[in-house]
């Protein structure tokens, strides 16, 4: 036998056993390569599968195929491809063991479906989570929206007292009242900022500012926060650091100040510290780092990552105010900035959140500082001497129509008419002369941005050139920038301060 003849005995015929089988089903020969045959036996009493053997017996064809049978042979299993050949006085039953070659194609075909399912499940979890955040971010700004309304109010009122006689108790409960009106107003910023971060809706806008002027205020602000609960507070700075810096001012604030509530919020005694430090400063680039620091309860090692998830919260057993938004609005603001917040703690002792920036230090402004632009104070005297003016009140909202006719009537500047439906608004204008119009955008029937639109594209008369200044709880930048385009010439966000209002009054006054 030569080494090929070896070769194919060892590699190919060890998987194909021939049978030859009489045609009453006598085993004749078996060349019992993986099956043991006794030679006289009926094929029938090997498997009951067999029996189909005597089907050739009657068929034209010369063979028969038979793919995938699943046989059972003395306690073994096979899954096999049967031939069956029709000879002159005697059947060929030839056998494939393919038993490895199905198992690895059921695995391969099962692996193909699993992935095929868990591509679907992925496609569908997708879904599922883009929906919810779609759910998530309307649910959030019909929330805001409805609840601004409300707070315009009661910050209105508020003011509206204050303005009145009041005794020593009387001044401090509406001092507590303001408090309360300005932490609620920051809420709702608060969960305004949560859903534009998330949604990608949020920009950051870099201008040069003063890095002094606002650690000084921020200085101010939480001497005064802290002294409230005998704390002490420690501002902190290398005075290497640049004066005038470009970056988002704004944002900046907002991280700093989130910072420094939650180590107030925390901490019952000791002391709070700011610390700006010098990291490096290339070309017009400059690096700061900025740390909190507080002496309070500190943050368990478990939780160091959970605090900054939105709506979670440190609780204990005498800490469990808030609704755990503060340190989310950091996180979701330095990822903006390209940078992250990071926190070391020790329970019992304190905690330090720091975070580094890069600003641009433009290099220009060390010989040209920026002048500070002071707002011009509002002179009220000039308008009361000259004439009153006529003011179209658009709102369907009681309590701000309330609020908003008293403060109006009380600076005796305006004469007011109100109107609360959008569809009477139009015929309003046209049969009235008006020197302005406060115009809320969500009213019935007609909104009010559309009525703007109405107004400014009116042929006859004298009226597309009222000013008009919209007043609503729709504080997305993209809806201000589309109410601006349909021709308001001004947007006063709820909640509002009345001065804030009659600044923007007066600055569109003919």
């Amino acid at each position: 036998m030569t080494f090929l003849d070896q070769y194919k005995k060892q590699y190919i015929n060890r998987n194909i056993q021939f049978v030859v089988i009489d045609l009453q089903g006598h085993i004749l020969e078996s060349d019992q390569t993986f099956i043991e045959l006794k030679e006289g036996d009926l094929i029938y009493d090997v498997h009951p599968f067999f029996m189909s053997f005597s089907a050739i017996l009657d068929a034209t064809q010369a063979s028969i195929t038979y793919n995938c049978v699943h046989i059972e042979v003395q306690d073994k299993e096979f899954i096999t491809d049967l031939k069956i050949f029709k000879k002159e006085n005697h059947v060929l039953l030839v056998i494939y063991d393919l038993t490895e070659h199905y198992l690895d194609y059921q695995s391969i075909a099962q692996a193909r479906n699993e992935s095929i399912i868990n591509s679907e499940l992925v496609v569908l979890k997708n879904v599922e989570l883009e929906e919810r955040e779609r759910f998530k971010n309307a649910f959030i700004q019909n929330f805001s929206h409805e609840l601004r309304n409300p707070l315009t109010s009661i910050i209105s009122i508020t003011n509206l007292l204050e303005g009145t006689n009041l005794d020593n108790e009387q001044r401090q409960m509406v001092d507590f009242l303001k408090q309360s009106n300005s932490n609620l107003r920051l809420l709702l910023d608060d969960i305004l900022s949560i859903s534009m971060i998330a949604s990608g809706r949020l920009q950051l806008r870099n201008k040069v500012f003063n890095l002094y002027d606002l650690l000084e205020l921020i200085k101010f602000t939480y001497k005064s926060k802290t002294s409230q609960k005998s704390l002490r507070f420690v501002m902190e700075y290398d005075h290497k650091i640049p004066e005038y810096l470009e970056g988002d001012r704004l944002r900046l604030f907002q991280i700093l100040t989130n910072l420094l509530d939650n180590a107030l919020k925390f901490t019952e005694k000791g002391t709070i510290t700011l610390n700006v430090k010098l990291n490096q400063k290339r070309a017009n680039k400059v690096s700061l780092r900025f740390e909190v620091a507080d002496t309070g309860i500190g943050i368990p090692s478990e939780k160091s990552n959970a605090i900054f998830e939105s709506f979670t919260r440190l609780e204990t057993e005498d800490k469990k105010e808030g609704v755990g938004l503060g340190l989310s609005i950091v996180k979701g603001l330095l990822s903006l900035m390209g940078s992250e917040v990071k926190v070391e703690s020790i329970p019992g002792q304190g905690s330090i959140f720091y975070f580094d920036v890069t600003l641009i230090y433009a290099l220009d402004l060390a010989s040209k500082p920026i002048e500070k632009i002071k707002a011009k104070p509002i002179d009220v005297s000039k308008l009361k001497g000259h004439r009153k003016y006529k003011v179209l009140l658009v709102e369907d909202d009681e309590r701000t129509q309330t609020v908003l006719f008293k403060a109006l009537m009380e600076t005796a500047l305006f004469y007011i008419d109100l109107v609360n439906d959008g569809a009477l608004v139009f015929e309003t204008v046209m049969n009235n002369s008006y020197d302005i119009i406060l115009m809320d955008v969500d009213l019935p029937n007609v909104p009010g941005d559309q009525i703007t639109k109405l107004i400014r594209g009116f042929p006859f008369k004298d009226i597309k050139g009222i000013p008009i200044i919209g007043i609503t709880g729709n504080v997305f930048k993209e809806n201000i920038e589309g109410y601006l385009d349909d021709g308001m010439n001004a947007v006063v966000p709820k909640p509002f301060d009345f001065h804030e209002l009659l600044e923007t009054i007066i600055k569109h006054l003919k």
